[in-house]
């Protein structure tokens, strides 16, 4: 029972969705009357329903007219779907070069609601040795190569912003230790790429790098993992200079310029 509660709608939530979801490219402009009898709801209430989106940003009210339209502010959650869209779709050849190079499993992987998150994966088919990870999967960001990464190209405030209070182990190796993990991400930053050495699972290591795009933010990382017997230290500077390679060349398909580089 407690579940069907979990899932069942919001009928708030879900009638503001339907009032986003009626303006179209024929219908761009949308009043509460109209969209009252649409809805088959009392004006009232599709007036508060809008004025609420109004006020939040997601709809816009024309003063002479009283119509509304789809606000400014949905371009801003738009691009962040349309960034993801375009890294995943320009690195996909990339990721599976790389995997085919390395030998090892390659993602995709992006930060959200302080989470790394696997958008795309490639895994030799020879190698299909352990779970390193699946597309969707989330992992804490504190013990994954990408979200080092991730973490080392925000701001220091945003970075304590995104942790938990406490960083939970999951191994013996796991930093958990605050300032050890910011000493953590300036080495990352330093050196271009982060590792991690069985921090997330044990026998499980993983490399990351950043994807830059074209106004110098870190939307995605590059990351590749593999058994620790196989990516071993005296692996990490070869796989590195691949990853390096393989961040870089998506990059410059974002249209990114090493001159715009920044640091935290």
């Amino acid at each position: 029972m407690a579940e069907q509660q979990d899932c069942a709608p919001i009928k708030s939530v879900a009638r503001a969705i339907e009032v986003l979801t009626s303006f179209s490219w024929e219908r761009p402009e949308r009043g509460v009357n109209e969209l009252a009898r649409e809805l088959g709801l009392h004006k009232s209430t599709v007036s508060r329903l809008m004025m609420t989106l109004e006020c939040g940003g997601l709809l816009t009210r024309d003063l002479g007219t009283d119509r509304y339209r789809l606000g400014i502010d949905l371009i801003g959650l738009a691009s962040q779907v349309i960034s993801y869209l375009d890294v995943r779709e320009i690195a996909r050849p990339y990721l599976r070069e790389l995997a085919d190079t390395c030998q090892e499993t390659v993602n995709l992987v992006v930060l959200d609601a302080g989470q790394v998150v696997n958008l795309e994966q490639f895994v030799p088919p020879a190698r299909r040795v352990m779970n390193i990870g699946w597309i969707g999967r989330r992992m804490p960001p504190h013990c994954t190569a990408a979200g080092k990464v991730l973490l080392a190209h925000l701001p220091p405030e945003d970075v304590d912003r995104v942790l938990p209070a406490e960083l939970e182990r999951f191994t013996a190796h796991t930093i958990t230790d605050r300032s050890q993990f910011h000493r953590e991400l300036a080495r990352t930053l330093e050196q271009g790429y982060a590792v991690v050495e069985e921090e997330l699972e044990e026998g499980l290591n993983a490399l990351a790098a950043p994807i830059y795009d074209y106004q110098g933010e870190v939307p995605a990382a590059v990351s590749a993992a593999g058994p620790a017997y196989r990516v071993t230290r005296a692996q990490v500077p070869r796989l590195a200079e691949q990853l390096i390679e393989t961040s870089s060349a998506i990059s410059r398909r974002l249209g990114h310029s090493p001159r715009q580089r920044g640091t935290r």
